[in-house]
């Protein structure tokens, strides 16, 4: 059995169980991270890492609705390497890594459920 890089277990205890509610949730996901990705390929350029990190602090909170724990890491240590410390060794590794995983994640979504394919 293959593991997945998601879970969706806090999303069914938060609907109840409700497919549709499950569904919906899954396609802003997917809304939001994807724009997200747009907006810090074009911020990368400009080595914006201030404007990266409030995008980052946006998708720890996505990733944590899938329980997708490693990918809400990246996104969390990003945010506080550019705020917290200012400190921006391998922010450009770390932001790469955090898009990468993100297509994954995405890519692995649209896999398994088909209503996703199209969006």
């Amino acid at each position: 059995m293959v593991q997945k890089s998601y879970s969706l277990k806090k999303l069914n205890e938060i609907g109840q169980g409700d497919q549709e509610f499950i569904n919906g949730m899954l396609v802003t996901f997917l809304e939001n991270v994807t724009g997200a990705l747009e907006k810090i390929k074009h911020l990368r350029l400009d080595e914006n890492w201030t404007e990266i990190a409030e995008i980052a602090h946006k998708l720890a909170s996505n990733f944590a609705y899938l329980e997708s724990k490693k990918l809400q890491a990246i996104a969390s240590d990003i945010e506080k390497s550019v705020l917290n410390e200012n400190n921006l060794t391998n922010i450009v590794e770390k932001t790469d890594k955090m898009c990468n995983d993100s297509i994954f994640l995405i890519e692995e979504l649209k896999s398994d459920f088909d209503f996703l394919r199209t969006n």
